[in-house]
């Protein structure tokens, strides 16, 4: 179960991962974290990141799990739910929990 609500998102960002500049695709986000494709998918379980969103608001966290380049990153504080709010759109078909982790194209990953 959940800690927070997870909103759908399309974008990408600008991140610093143990310490390097790259940009990411956001796929989703919450108040206590987010899924990312990197581009270059070298990160592990623990790897430091720092997530900037729409230079609004930076986020550390650590990635907590990677599978094809995809990423979990749990936020060390919680992000604000009003800007979560309002960087995400949810869907009218599927729930929040239904989305992670997937590939850009909405299929599972796992399973």
């Amino acid at each position: 179960m959940r800690s927070f609500n997870r909103f759908s998102t399309d974008e990408e960002i600008d991140i610093r991962i143990d310490g390097e500049r790259d940009v990411a695709t956001l796929y989703n986000l919450s108040c206590g974290g987010c899924m990312i494709e990197l581009r270059n998918p070298a990160a592990r379980e623990g790897t430091p990141v720092e997530v900037n969103l729409r230079d609004m608001v930076t986020a550390q966290g650590r990635v907590v799990w990677q599978i094809d380049g995809k990423c979990g990153i749990r936020f060390g504080t919680p992000v604000h739910h009003k800007f979560v709010q309002m960087l995400g759109y949810t869907s009218a078909t599927e729930g929040f929990d239904a989305e992670d982790p997937r590939d850009r194209f909405g299929l599972p990953l796992l399973g």
